[in-house]
């Protein structure tokens, strides 16, 4: 009647066969599709656990950081602070240990631009330690520049800009040896 067998009740062979490439297709198709649905659920499941993953450790190394700095200021407050001091040689001796405490703080630093400032200011500080003992006996006193990058803005600001809320009060301190 609608072509699903012969008239005769009987369905002949060629009527079969195209029945079996049929449902064979449908199964084939059935199963490309399962395999493809699964597939696509697996590659959902790794992107969102890659993810989670790099934000995990975007958060641990933001924990160590901030740890690093606040060890860092635990460091510093042991120290005589360079403004206290009364004579140039005694304020040179106090820089010159807050340098010390810097330098096993930029150990743990990884990013370079941030470590490339603190090495620059490191070094201006060490110029004006050296300054220090040159002129213990000069009637004028020297006076601290500041590091700035190319554009004339401070180090100090930027290291604050790139730095955790945790370091702004070591940078604060180690920008005027003077004070």
């Amino acid at each position: 009647m609608f072509g699903l067998g012969a008239p005769s009740g009987e369905p002949d062979e060629r009527q079969r066969r195209r029945r079996r490439w049929w449902v064979a297709g449908i199964s084939i198709g059935a199963a490309i599709v399962v395999i493809a649905l699964c597939v696509g659920s697996l590659a959902v499941i790794s992107a969102v656990s890659g993810v989670r993953d790099r934000a995990d450790d975007a958060r641990e190394a933001r924990a160590l950081r901030d740890q690093s700095c606040l060890d860092l200021e635990r460091r510093l407050n042991r120290l005589t602070p360079p403004g206290s001091t009364t004579t140039p040689n005694a304020r040179a001796a106090a820089i010159r240990n807050e340098d010390s405490a810097l330098r096993i703080y930029l150990n743990e630093v990884t990013d370079e631009r941030s470590q490339d400032a603190w090495r620059r200011i490191l070094d201006s500080r060490t110029v004006y330690a050296d300054i220090l003992e040159r002129l213990a006996k000069s009637p004028s006193a020297p006076f601290y520049l500041p590091p700035k990058n190319d554009s004339g803005v401070l180090l100090t600001d930027e290291l604050v800009d790139w730095s955790p809320a945790s370091c702004t009060g070591p940078i604060r301190r180690l920008a005027a040896p003077d004070l």
